[in-house]
C-alpha cells in the first residue's frame, strides 16, 4: 500500500522504475514513470504471486493465463484477479486482485499509488470482464 504507479514499473524482486511509451506513463506532460520506483497494475499482481505463481508480465498476457478459471462476482474470494478492457471486450489493460468485502487491490494508474477500492469505482464498470482464479 502507498508505493507509487510506474508504468512499465516493478516486477517479481519489487518495484522498480518504469518507462514512458508515447501514451503512458506520463504525468502533466512530463515523463514521470522513468523516474518513479514503483509497480504498474500488472507488474503488483505479478509480485503478489511470485514465485509460487509464476503469471506473466502484462494484464492481457495474465488474463490469457488464467482465463480457464472464471470466477463470477457472486464467487469472489480473496486472490482472485480482476479485469477491465475497454468497453468490456478486446485487449485487458488492467488487472488487480479482490481483497473481499467488495474491495480491490490494485496500481491503478500514473500519480496515485497502490491502494484498496471498492469494485464499483476501482475502474470504470462497463470496462469490467471478470475475475479469475490464479
Amino acid at each position: 500500500m502507498g508505493t507509487p504507479y510506474a508504468y512499465g514499473g516493478g516486477g517479481p524482486a519489487g518495484p522498480s522504475t518504469g518507462f514512458c511509451d508515447g501514451n503512458n506513463g506520463y504525468l502533466n506532460g512530463k515523463c514521470a514513470a522513468s523516474s518513479t520506483v514503483g509497480f504498474d497494475c500488472s507488474s503488483l499482481v505479478q509480485y503478489a504471486y511470485w514465485p509460487k505463481t509464476k503469471l506473466p508480465r502484462t494484464a492481457d498476457a495474465q488474463y490469457g493465463a488464467t482465463s480457464d478459471r472464471p470466477v463470477s462476482r457472486s464467487d469472489l474470494k480473496p486472490g482472485d484477479l480482476l479485469f477491465w478492457a475497454h468497453g468490456g471486450s478486446g485487449f485487458i489493460y488492467h488487472v488487480a486482485i479482490y481483497a473481499g468485502d467488495g474491495n480491490v487491490l490494485h496500481a491503478p494508474r500514473t500519480g496515485r499509488h497502490v491502494e484498496m477500492q471498492p469494485l464499483t469505482s476501482a475502474m470504470p464498470q462497463g470496462d469490467y470482464v471478470g475475475a479469475t482464479r490464479p
